[in-house]
């Protein structure tokens, strides 16, 4: 598998991972790693936070959409709730 952003430039290179937002194969120059924190919500609606925080690998367009989207709702921004 190819990286997306660079077969867009004219480049074949090898993807070392893929999106976790929306599925494109990534190279190392194109993917952002980061951490995602997981939640489960307990009786109260009472939100507990899961240790360790799980690995999450985006292209770049949708870690610059995470980003925008951190800075409107930064109390949401690497949160995912379980049941």
């Amino acid at each position: 598998m190819h990286c997306l952003d660079c077969y867009s430039g004219g480049r074949q290179t090898p993807a070392i991972g893929v999106c976790r937002q929306c599925g494109a194969a990534a190279c190392a120059q194109h993917v952002q790693l980061g951490q995602q924190v997981l939640t489960c919500t307990k009786p109260i609606n009472r939100a507990v936070t899961i240790d360790p925080p799980a690995r999450r690998l985006l292209c770049r367009t949708c870690s610059a959409a995470h980003q925008a989207h951190a800075a409107c709702c930064p109390q949401s921004a690497n949160t995912v709730r379980t049941p």
